[in-house]
């Protein structure tokens, strides 16, 4: 999902793609994921485990600045950060930060959309976020493939009143807790729910695209064939830079190396760290991360090929991108 990635795998990370990176100082401060894992210098630090990236430590001044002059998120959204560490403690950070979500919740204020479709839901966050910046009687549409997130997604939605543990098209919830937005989950494969909402003939004036990686490119053209998105639609593509890995890479006679600091000496490795099952797990998880990097660069380069549409790329959080369909004119 959102930029919230696992931050376990994030010790993977090339150096060269962290100082590359670290060369955009908003990328940077808006992406305490680089910084909570690696220093200036690209040396290693201590990983963080179990924790969302929302409540992990944020060591550069201008993140903490952009939070703390932010009109912040209710209660129930911090509630909600605890339920995902309890319920995946080894992956709640696919959840977005509360930076983010007051980002989707205040565009969706802005935009006034009256039909969202997300793919991506994990447990709620972003879903609970944007709904409670759309106008009173609006429609969220949400999907999600984990079953057991799914569950507890449904669980939180009639708890909240979004959703009518009986009733889908009641915003009343069993608990006497009314909401104007109505929520509705899709369960299963996302691109499954996309076919049966063209099957519908619904049409959606914005989308948050934050599901698996590798199918961005289906998910897309899905909603683009499928005549999903309405006439004035756009589509938030998030994780885009996916920690900058997206950037190319270059050998030193190439010049790349002389326009980054060197990075310092590496410490001394532990007997853990020399640990060659250890070793092992680095690699595969360095390439899994690369491959979805892969995945994401396609991506950006087909939106940005696409006739059809127009394309802004912003370096905020782990990248956004805002697609429209470009004017008939």
């Amino acid at each position: 999902m959102a930029f919230l990635s696992n931050l376990a795998s994030c010790r993977a990370i090339p150096a060269r793609f962290t100082r590359a990176f670290s060369s955009s100082r908003v990328v940077v401060a808006l992406n305490p994921t680089i910084r909570t894992v690696w220093d200036s210098s690209g040396v290693q630090q201590q990983k963080q485990r179990s924790i969302p990236l929302a409540d992990a430590p944020v060591q550069d001044p201008v993140f903490r600045y952009c939070e703390e002059l932010s009109t912040p998120l209710p209660e129930k959204f911090r509630t909600l950060h605890q339920r995902s560490i309890e319920a995946y403690p080894m992956s709640a950070n696919k959840t977005i930060s509360e930076l983010q979500g007051q980002f989707l919740q205040l565009l969706m204020r802005i935009t006034r959309p009256r039909s969202v479709l997300e793919l991506g839901c994990f447990m709620g966050y972003s879903a609970m976020a944007m709904a409670d910046g759309m106008s009173r009687g609006a429609t969220l549409y949400t999907c999600e493939k984990d079953a057991k997130a799914a569950r507890l997604a449904r669980d939180l939605f009639v708890e909240r009143g979004y959703l009518h543990p009986h009733h889908p098209r009641d915003v009343s919830g069993g608990n006497g807790v009314q909401h104007g937005v109505q929520i509705q989950l899709l369960e299963g494969d996302a691109l499954s729910s996309l076919e049966s909402l063209t099957q519908q003939r619904l049409q959606f004036d914005a989308v948050f695209l934050d599901a698996d990686k590798g199918n961005y490119i289906n998910y897309l053209n899905r909603i683009l064939d499928g005549d999903l998105l309405s006439e004035n639609g756009y589509i938030i593509a998030d994780n885009v830079l996916f920690r900058g890995m997206v950037l190319p890479q270059r050998s030193d006679s190439e010049g790349d190396e002389a326009e980054l600091p060197s990075p310092a000496p590496s410490p001394p490795l532990s007997p853990q760290q020399d640990d060659p099952k250890a070793d092992a797990e680095r690699v595969r998880s360095r390439t899994s991360l690369q491959r979805t990097a892969d995945h994401m660069d396609a991506f950006n380069r087909h939106v940005k090929g696409d006739p059809r549409l127009e394309v802004v790329v912003l370096p905020i959080f782990d990248g956004i991108s805002v697609i429209v369909r470009k004017n008939k004119a």
